[in-house]
């Protein structure tokens, strides 16, 4: 069954996550004369990186936009990273939760330039953490842990960004102790902060080493070879700026917030686009799914509905007669063509099946509230009537099929038919189930045909019905 129609569009194959979006050639090359242009931007502000820069409003701007930045970049990778249960991804997702969350309360509740600093580096650490631990899961070709227990998982990481987060606020507000001074009282970073930032610009060169040599580079690891090269830039420039509100101190930070909102657009178009290809996709599969529903019910030759539409339609017919009580009748009237072979023997099956197809529409077009008309299959039609008030209602619908039936159908210039019906019919609720009223209604048909010289009319009650009425 061809399942292809101009009401219904093709299904599309989309990239159903993150994952599986492959970048295309503009995009690959756009990344990749990013990344230059960040290192060109990184050679030239190399010079100036240790001049004083007073403008330190700047710097809270740039830090209250990476503050929603990092959070709402965090909640789209933790929403993939839920549904396709990927740890690489999860990883990622609360690195970027938790960083946006420090600098936020860097923002609301710090004043002192040491403790920003503080928080600044714990910002860092925890960054280039998510993108090496993301780099390193992504590269496996085999998965590290079960799959079943990841939502256990993401509940554990969640609950530990928010004891880690109400720790530093427990910190922020006691001050229990004194942190030590990571930039001394000459201006110049102390050696201890030149090791911490050591140690994190070795570890983000190899993340980025495992992201460069993935062999497929999917959308997200694409870029987060871009985020690497903005934080391996960032720290670099922060330690050659060497000194409190230096030009190498800002050109990192706004170096690292241009690449973080990059990302973030980034991944909300592709994730829109995901949704968007899915969404067409559950449009498409609704619609195939009426079709599919509306030809299994529906006869392919007349349109009207089959049998099987049919044993539903008497059934819940046969409840309402039921809920209304013994005053509403329900009548089933089988319809046979009279010597309908022969039409089919002199004149081909295609003008018997176009006979068909000219009654079904006669027949339909006559048809009243409460009339339910369906195709056995063959020359069988059957009529189900609902609401009945008693039996005698039944002649003048009887003669409306009829009147109908009396004009002969024209089916070409030169060719006109004239057929005649006989009909049998069954009674709810003399007869109280749909198979026994399908059966009485059958017999009282083939009466109805053998009397069909002698009878006055074309249709024939059920003995069951004649003796009750």
């Amino acid at each position: 069954m061809n399942l292809a129609s101009r009401s219904i569009p093709a299904l599309e194959t989309p990239d159903i996550s993150l994952l599986d979006a492959r970048p295309t050639v503009s995009e690959r090359r756009f990344a990749w004369g990013l990344i230059s242009l960040l290192l060109i931007g990184f050679l030239l502000a190399i010079p100036i990186s240790a001049q004083q820069w007073t403008a330190t409003n700047l710097l809270f701007a740039a830090a209250g936009i990476a503050c929603f930045v990092e959070i709402a970049t965090g909640t789209l990778l933790f929403t993939q990273a839920n549904i396709l249960r990927n740890d690489a991804i999860l990883v990622l997702a609360l690195a970027y939760l938790l960083g946006g969350s420090i600098i936020g309360i860097n923002l609301l509740m710090v004043n002192d330039v040491p403790t920003q600093l503080w928080l600044f580096r714990v910002w860092h650490s925890v960054f280039v953490l998510g993108v090496l631990g993301y780099a390193w899961l992504a590269t496996r070709e085999r998965r590290l842990f079960t799959r079943s227990r990841f939502s256990s998982r993401m509940r554990y990481g969640l609950l530990g960004i928010g004891v880690f987060l109400g720790m530093v606020v427990l910190y922020l507000v006691y001050r229990p102790f004194a942190l030590p001074a990571i930039i001394s009282e000459t201006g110049y970073v102390t050696p201890a902060n030149l090791w911490a930032n050591g140690i994190q610009l070795v570890l983000i060169m190899i993340a980025g080493g495992l992201l460069v040599r993935q062999k497929a580079h999917n959308v997200l690891t694409l870029w987060m070879a871009v985020v690497a090269t903005a934080v391996f830039i960032d720290i670099v420039l922060f330690v050659l700026g060497g000194k409190l509100f230096s030009a190498g101190l800002y050109l990192s930070k706004l170096n690292n917030l241009i690449a973080g909102t990059l990302i973030f657009w980034i991944i909300l178009y592709h994730y829109l686009r995901i949704q968007r290809a899915l969404l067409r996709n559950r449009v498409w599969l609704l619609r195939t799914n009426q079709t599919l529903k509306r030809r299994s019910l529906s006869d392919p030759l007349t349109g009207l509905p089959n049998r099987a539409c049919l044993e539903q339609h008497l059934s819940q017919a046969l409840y309402r007669a039921e809920r209304r009580g013994t005053e509403s009748l329900v009548a089933v009237c089988l319809i046979d063509l009279d010597n309908f072979k022969p039409v089919n023997d002199h004149h081909g099956h295609e003008i018997g099946d176009r006979l068909l197809s000219a009654l079904s529409q006669r027949l339909t077009a006559v048809l009243r509230k409460g009339e339910f008309l369906a195709r056995l299959g063959g020359d069988e039609f059957v009529l189900v009537l609902e609401d009945l008030g008693d039996i005698e209602e039944l002649q003048p619908i009887m003669d409306r099929i009829a009147r109908a039936m009396a004009r002969p159908f024209v089916l070409d210039d030169d060719l006109s038919l004239s057929v005649n019906i006989s009909i049998g019919v069954a009674v709810y609720p003399q007869v109280r189930t749909a198979e026994e009223l399908m059966r009485r209604a059958d017999q009282a048909l083939y009466r109805s045909k053998d009397a069909k010289d002698e009878r006055q009319q074309s249709w024939q009650l059920d003995p069951v019905e004649a003796l009750n009425d």
